[in-house]
């Protein structure tokens, strides 16, 4: 990768760094350069040529970024040498410098360039590169460590739910997010490691005493770095685009939903949330309200609504020491699960086709994070009481859905199923089969009117 394009346009396009005049040169090699003559501007005849000469001759000249010394007397300045026939080597350039017999200024034929640079421009340049790969390390540790609090949530969840479908679904979640975090760990670890050469580049380059080896060592560990920057930001790409897909927050701004609003009332929970029917209700041995857990196991009721139609899996990581702007300042982990429920069913009320979700993550780490599962059709509700204070295992079917859809729905609770007639069987084939008595309207959970 070379830089030296790029130093050109810049100063083009900056007419007080355009006038400004070239503190130092190297030499690029021996070579045949083909650039018409008529484009050289020469050195008057009469002048002893050096490279220093020519350097000093040149370097205040428009345009001129090389200049080239040939036949050991002619000196030449030119925007950019068109060169071929590859490096001649030294032997090739063995014609004595009319100025100065101990060096050689090019030969019959090929020609000693030289480029010329200002060193300013090469530690300005590597240093402004140097600030903004590590400013793009410290956004991608950032980003990372904060996602794979997602990643952590869903897979302890994951291995205490008992409902295959949903136990699928939240591994798969964090084994793909995983995955991709991963790789850009990975790219970022990489690039992390190209800051040592650039920095220690930088540290040895003298703009007083500066040689060809100097600038090279900026540029090439600058180059270096440049591609692993490239590297880091395609995964970069991918993993944002994923979360993005899946970003909770990101999907209630398209739909203008206040999320700090949603924590006004913590108190209370919509009818939806973890919606029975009496028979169930009787079964689990829960209150007339569900919607808080059940007063007798608030925190150990798990409640999974399971359905063909999948529509979405957002994500949400929340800092209960710095809430980001427009989250809530919430008091407990009680309080964040009641939030994030209700975030989650505000976000299925305004998606087009939802009619139940599930909001499983925790509160067990620094930061607490979940996933909200939206539903596009509901046929099993599973329940138990397995939970633990630290998790969150709601979910919610809207009422209006169940009145419409009772006969079928299954509630399952532990191996028995209870259908909406009330009648109950094993949720395995074999054993025997129970009869409840006739099934009722649901008691004290209406449906909500959305």
């Amino acid at each position: 990768v070379s830089y030296v394009k790029g130093k050109i346009e810049a100063a083009e396009s900056n007419p007080e760094l355009k006038m400004l005049p070239f503190d130092g040169y190297f030499e690029m090699g021996c070579f045949a350069d083909s650039t018409p003559e008529a484009l050289w501007v020469k050195s008057p005849k009469n002048e002893a040529v050096t490279p220093k000469q020519c350097f000093n001759f040149c370097r205040d000249k428009p345009e001129a970024r090389f200049f080239g010394l040939t036949e050991g007397r002619v000196c030449y300045c030119v925007p950019y040498p068109t060169l071929s026939g590859g490096n001649g080597g030294s032997e090739q350039c063995t014609a004595v410098c009319s100025g100065d017999n101990t060096q050689f200024c090019g030969g019959m034929v090929k020609s000693s360039i030289y480029e010329m640079h200002r060193c300013g421009d090469v530690t300005e340049a590597a240093e402004k590169d140097k600030k903004q790969i590590e400013a793009l390390v410290e956004k991608w540790v950032f980003f990372t460590s904060r996602w794979e609090y997602v990643v952590s949530a869903l897979t302890a969840e994951g291995e205490k739910i008992d409902v295959a479908d949903i136990r699928q679904r939240v591994f798969g979640l964090a084994s793909e997010l995983e995955a991709k975090l991963s790789d850009t760990k990975a790219k970022v670890a990489d690039l992390n490691e190209k800051l040592g050469p650039l920095d220690t580049a930088l540290k040895a380059f003298s703009p007083e005493a500066a040689t060809s080896e100097m600038m090279r060592d900026v540029e090439d560990a600058q180059a270096e770095a440049a591609l692993f920057v490239a590297a880091l930001e395609e995964s970069a790409e991918d993993l944002r685009s994923f979360w993005d897909q899946h970003n909770l927050d990101g999907s209630m701004a398209f739909r203008s939903i206040d999320s700090k609003a949603l924590a006004d009332e913590l108190s209370h929970l919509s009818t939806d949330v973890n919606f029975m029917p009496k028979k169930v209700i009787e079964a689990i041995g829960c209150d007339g309200v569900p919607a808080d857990g059940c007063d007798d196991f608030p925190d150990k009721l798990t409640y999974f609504v399971m359905g063909k139609k999948h529509l979405a899996s957002l994500f949400q990581v929340y800092n209960p020491a710095k809430p980001i702007e427009g989250r809530p300042q919430l008091s407990s982990a009680a309080e964040w699960k009641v939030w994030a429920t209700k975030e989650c069913h505000q976000m299925c009320i305004m998606t087009p086709g939802c009619v139940g979700g599930n909001a499983i993550g925790s509160s067990a780490g620094d930061m607490y994070a979940f996933t909200c599962n939206l539903k596009g059709s509901v046929e099993v509700v599973a329940l138990s009481k397995t939970g633990e204070a630290s998790d969150l295992m709601n979910g919610f079917l809207f009422g209006s859905y169940y009145s419409l859809h009772q006969k079928d729905i299954k509630y399952r609770v532990a191996d028995i199923v209870i259908s909406a007639d009330g009648s109950e069987q094993p949720a395995a084939s074999t054993g025997p089969t129970k009869t409840a008595p006739s099934g009722s309207p649901p008691q004290g959970v209406g449906p909500t009117k959305r």
